[in-house]
């Protein structure tokens, strides 16, 4: 199996257990913080959609993010350039969590750039450095940043079974 494949195939297993993670939630279940210094599902859910559309489009393809393009800033009263990372604890709990389904597609819509270019990847293209105006990304290149990709998005998908584990019980 080549690199991009795994990494493919990584990408689909965590929609799979997002799926499953997300399935049946309720708006409170959504919202629902064991104490005011956690992020609730639903701002989990905003930001690892931000997070991968920033380092596909924002850093890799060096374009207008999903986010932007598609008017979600708008419509949802969120800065065009929060990815939620870093957010404070006032600005989480001020936060808004978007409709679901709303995030899901937007989630989605950057999935399927994700996966396009990364299909169109060649062996030599994992070792490129894309410019970044942020000091942390500057030794980054195309392979880290998937690396990083997918271990955000597990680390995040743990935390959203774990707060849904936290309300439901174990696998329910």
């Amino acid at each position: 199996m080549d690199i991009k494949q795994f990494t493919e195939d990584t990408f689909a297993e965590i929609d799979h257990d997002l799926d499953v993670a997300m399935d049946g939630l309720t708006t409170e279940e959504l919202n629902w913080r064991p104490t005011d210094q956690a992020n609730p599902i639903g701002f989990t859910l905003w930001h690892m959609a931000r997070a991968e559309d920033f380092w596909i489009n924002g850093f890799a393809l060096q374009q207008t993010q999903v986010f932007v393009q598609e008017g979600w800033p708008e419509k949802w009263g969120i800065p065009a350039g929060d990815t939620g990372g870093g957010y404070t604890k006032e600005q989480v709990n001020s936060f808004a969590t978007p409709d679901v389904n709303e995030i899901r597609q937007y989630e989605r819509a950057v999935r399927k750039v994700t996966i396009d270019y990364l299909r169109g990847l060649g062996p030599a293209d994992f070792d490129f450095k894309p410019e970044s105006k942020n000091p942390r990304h500057q030794g980054y290149n195309i392979g880290r940043m998937f690396g990083h990709i997918l271990c955000e998005l597990s680390q995040h998908l743990g935390h959203i079974r774990y707060l849904r584990g936290l309300q439901r019980g174990i696998n329910q």
